[in-house]
């Protein structure tokens, strides 16, 4: 516990929540739940998600660090364009700013990497194809050690000196320097931002400012300027508590420390296990954004798993000319837009006070919908060195009802089966669904898309036959214990496209991005 100023002798403020359950998940809820009810802090589902942020993003960091320039972004989206990868927003990430050292000296971007500005280089990549936003990285108080004595912002009365004589957007009226920057960014073409190093505030401020009121008077800040972007805001490195509970309005927040492609599998390992953790009391106030990641990686396919259980952003960082489209398909919409689940992925209670480095599988959940039915998911990943036994069940999901009956489907192997148990070698790792059986069915949506259960847009029962609404045509699959009699699309019979195996039925569809509806006959 810190105030950030010294001289603090007394204070009236709660300073922590107890709370206790049989289950840890809920008793984490409950503690966040009162904390936010004390705090006057809107909770997830009150907070809104920028829109373009339920589409494939791609971010310049990983791609060209801080050598990122105009050249460059244009000939990664041609690259995009010439693969048909559907982006729909690009983050300049650090390296566009004019800075001096690790101070930030000017509004506009570096005139050496972009010497046009911004707007005629957004202009050209939205007539390439897919991209229509595009947002720009900065740290909370400009750059990383705030702003240069001789900077040209124009902003000195938003300004504060600190006792150091370091220069810092102020805390009590700052908003005026950032409601000029992003009013300048907005003329630029930039829709959104992505804000970093939020929990340095108390730092920066410390025998200033008490670190709680310095949090708060700049998330203040910008959230209050970011109105002229429909509060567009990626929230990065801002998960110590004075900084959680200092942002009322924007309702994403990174959770985890950074996607490092050098570090490879170790690197996947703690990014996974920051991710899963932090989800647990994150969760509660904000949508987790659990980072970019690397197409073309040797683990690619366990990234893009887990960013298509997030629950959150996906946006991917590879170099020009190494994205790998087929990584990407199982997340996406031919449009872009996102399969995306309800919440976060969370670890399973039997998980949360075992070493999954050591032992045991590390079992993650979250859930969607099949028209209005929920389904739940589950993610398992070995990450000890030895081979691991395994049981997962709906027990596990706490959305899903314990009354009812669900058919698991293990996606990889495309198989049903009697129960959610087996062994992995080190390693390995699984996405399982549980999906509620209807009266003749239990359907999976999507056979191609990890989430692709949420592809059902509606599902009607009747006595003899099912109508199953899918929002993008292609590969559909569904499990029943009744032989089909015969399956219609638009009055159409589709039955010779049909293949079934021990009770699981795939009608293969190409992809076209229309919504069908499919009439299954018993």
């Amino acid at each position: 516990m810190f105030s950030g100023i010294d001289t603090a002798e007394d204070f009236n403020e709660p300073v922590f929540v107890i709370a206790e359950d049989a289950s840890p998940a809920h008793a984490v809820h409950k503690a966040m739940k009162t904390m936010a009810e004390i705090k006057k802090l809107p909770q997830r589902e009150e907070r809104t998600m920028p829109e373009m942020l339920k589409y494939l993003g791609w971010c310049s960091w990983d791609a060209f660090y801080q050598k990122v320039n105009a050249k460059g972004l244009e000939e990664k989206a041609e690259e995009l364009r010439d693969k048909n990868i559907p982006v729909k927003w690009f983050l300049i990430d650090d390296g566009w700013l004019d800075v001096e050292g690790k101070k930030l000296k000017a509004l506009e971007p570096d005139k050496n990497k972009f010497p046009e500005g911004f707007l005629p280089v957004t202009e050209r990549i939205r007539n390439m194809g897919s991209v229509e936003y595009f947002g720009v990285w900065h740290a909370v108080c400009g750059y990383w050690e705030g702003l240069t004595d001789d900077n040209t912002a124009g902003c000195d009365e938003f300004l504060y000196r600190t006792k150091d004589g370091n220069l810092y957007p102020s805390p009590i009226n700052g908003e005026g320097f950032y409601r000029k920057w992003y009013k300048y960014l907005k003329k630029e073409g930039i829709s959104f931002v992505k804000v970093d190093g939020q929990s340095t505030v108390a730092n920066f401020f410390k025998d200033n400012i008490p670190a709680s009121q310095a949090a708060e008077g700049i998330a203040n800040a910008i959230e209050n300027a970011a109105e002229l972007m429909d509060r567009n805001v990626i929230n990065c490195m801002g998960m110590a508590m004075e900084t959680i509970t200092a942002r009322k309005l924007t309702g994403v927040s990174r959770n985890s420390d950074d996607f490092v492609p050098s570090r490879g599998p170790a690197g996947f390992k703690e990014h996974l296990l920051q991710n899963a953790y932090n989800s647990l009391y994150h969760n509660d106030i904000y949508t987790c954004d659990w980072d970019m990641f690397w197409t073309a990686q040797e683990d690619a396919s366990q990234h893009a798993l887990l960013r298509a259980a997030s629950g959150g952003p996906v946006y991917f960082s590879d170099r020009v000319g190494e994205t790998n489209p087929e990584a990407i398909r199982p997340l996406i919409y031919k449009d872009g837009k996102l399969l995306m689940l309800e919440r976060s992925l969370m670890p399973a209670d039997d998980c949360v006070f075992t070493d999954p480095l050591k032992e045991g599988i590390l079992k993650m959940h979250n859930y969607g919908y099949t028209g209005k039915r929920i389904t739940g998911a589950m993610a398992l990943f070995n990450m000890t060195e030895e081979e691991q036994t395994f049981h997962a069940s709906v027990e596990d999901i706490p959305e899903l009802d314990r009354s009812r009956e669900y058919v698991i489907y293990d996606w990889h192997s495309q198989t049903i089966l009697n129960e959610c148990t087996g062994t992995m070698k080190p390693g390995e790792y699984g996405w399982y669904l549980f999906a509620p059986k209807g009266k003749h069915m239990a359907s999976f949506g999507r056979s191609d898309k990890y989430a692709g259960f949420t592809a059902v847009d509606d599902w009607q029962e009747y006595d003899d036959h099912d109508a199953i609404t899918i929002h993008e045509a292609g590969p559909v699959c569904w499990y029943s214990e009744h032989a089909v009699k015969s399956a219609e699309i638009a009055g159409k019979d589709v039955t010779s496209l049909l293949k079934e195996e021990n009770g699981l039925y795939l009608l293969n569809l190409e992809e076209t991005g229309s919504q069908i509806e499919i009439t299954v006959r018993w």
